[in-house]
């Protein structure tokens, strides 16, 4: 006789294996609200400093929200003079993946948003190295489109963020919170905004299949040209499966109800 509740668990567990790990790469799921007032655990965050050999920078959960802040005080690229940049980072190693996270309070910054795929050029422990990261994010630059801001789905080479699809939006950051959603899914893109407490403002597709696997997080860079330094709060930062593969585990879910109860009957 089969134990329908052995079964069923079975089932599930396969589709989660199946979802969560296309080509080795996990896309388990993380949320952190940061109500630990720590960004070592639960879950542990990496520290990014290196891309523009900047300095100074601060990594701030102690409020229940995550601050980070970097001077611009890096190399000098004209005509922008000096960068600044300062990013974080948590795993696991994943490939299908969609990431979000508030962006509360006021932020500053030539660009600042939330990243998938993260990695070094050369491989995971060149992340951290000069003019070596490389990924896929979804970020608001506030100068853009002659002051009235952009959100930007990038490509991430190095220092180089090269843009795959823009679209003109102004947010309000000194007075609303802003929610950024980044879906990646095989060489598809999706970028959303939501105002939080309200609906959609910004979204974006793209395509490009540069990068297959890598780590999720939040990244903000400047530069003098515009005088104001990389500073920006984000809080309930998730990541996790995207719609197509979360059906799965739906499917196995049911499917195995089914079983059990042709079984009973």
């Amino acid at each position: 006789m089969i134990d329908i509740r052995r079964a069923l668990a079975g089932l599930v567990a396969a589709a989660i294996v199946a979802a969560c790990a296309p080509g080795g790469a996990q896309a388990a799921f993380v949320n952190d609200d940061f109500s630990d007032l720590d960004d070592t655990a639960n879950p542990a965050w990496t520290h990014l400093n290196g891309l523009v050999n900047s300095t100074g920078q601060t990594w701030d959960a102690s409020t229940g929200q995550y601050r980070l802040v970097a001077p611009n005080n890096g190399f000098a690229l004209p005509p922008g003079g000096k960068l600044g940049f300062v990013g974080s980072y948590t795993g696991p190693l994943s490939t299908d993946v969609r990431v979000s996270a508030d962006f509360v309070q006021n932020s500053t910054g030539a660009a600042y948003g939330i990243g998938a795929r993260l990695n070094g050029a050369s491989g995971v422990g060149a992340i951290n190295n000069f003019n070596s990261l490389v990924g896929y994010a979804y970020a608001y630059e506030p100068f853009a489109a002659g002051g009235l801001g952009e959100m930007v789905l990038y490509k991430i080479q190095g220092a180089s963020l090269n843009d795959i699809g823009s679209q003109q939006v102004t947010l309000d950051v000194a007075n609303k919170d802003y929610r950024f959603v980044l879906e990646v899914v095989g060489n598809q893109l999706h970028g959303q905004v939501f105002e939080i407490g309200g609906g959609m403002v910004a979204e974006r597709f793209a395509t490009d299949s540069a990068y297959a696997s890598g780590y999720s997080g939040v990244f903000g860079y400047s530069a003098e040209a515009r005088v104001v330094p990389t500073d920006f709060t984000i809080d309930n930062f998730r990541t996790g499966i995207p719609e197509p593969a979360a059906g799965l585990l739906m499917a196995a879910s049911t499917g195995a109800l089914a079983l059990a109860r042709r079984r009973r009957n």
